[in-house]
């Protein structure tokens, strides 16, 4: 069903120590995501709709969730998915300062007071994906049909917060962990409460 190259390189990335599954559902919602900890900085460019500012920015991690209602027939992504970041300009982080006031939905940063946003930067988005390469085992032919993520809109983005449209396939994905766990690949799988453990 699914290309065993593929499935290969995708138990390599769930048994990487910085990966981390979840997957819950209950009498309305099913939910899945995949959370990456980062452990290096995440660099923009300055060539950002909302910003110049070209920085290391320390990012805590990438959390990427699909849910879908028990009404409905296909996974969603759309606006679930973020970016969390130190956002304190401490130690040459991005600085997310102060905003603007406005009557405006889309929040405005104070351009005296702030590095702007992130949201809209290509290269942040593009080395996001390099460090799950260099540190997460990431191979960037999953990135076609089986694990992508680009900002979603404008409104959503807040303070030490970048908001994702994800695209997981979460029968492939799930696939692969049952793999997993018939072929003792340990994985890191976090529970409804919160609780971090291996399956193997």
């Amino acid at each position: 069903m699914y290309n065993k190259n593929l499935i290969k390189k995708a138990q390599t990335f769930l048994a990487n120590k910085n990966v981390e599954l979840y997957s819950s559902s209950d009498a309305y919602t099913n939910e899945f995501a995949i959370s990456v900890d980062v452990t290096e900085r995440i660099w923009t460019d300055g060539d950002g709709f909302w910003s110049t500012v070209k920085k290391g920015v320390k990012v805590n991690y990438v959390n990427l969730l699909m849910t879908k209602d028990v009404d409905d027939e296909e996974w969603n992504g759309g606006l679930s998915g973020n970016i969390n970041y130190d956002g304190s300009g401490k130690d040459g982080t991005w600085y997310d300062g102060s905003d603007v006031e406005s009557r405006l939905i889309n929040k405005i940063k104070n351009e005296q007071d702030s590095d702007g946003m992130i949201y809209g930067n290509t290269a942040f988005i593009n080395n996001t994906f390099k460090y799950m390469v260099e540190h997460c085992d990431f191979d960037m032919d999953l990135q076609k049909d089986m694990l992508d993520f680009d900002y979603s809109e404008q409104g959503m983005q807040d303070d030490e917060y970048v908001n994702l449209d994800v695209h997981l396939d979460v029968d492939f994905w799930q696939h692969v962990f049952n793999l997993c766990k018939q072929q003792n690949i340990s994985v890191r799988v976090l529970d409804n409460d919160n609780i971090n453990y291996n399956v193997a």
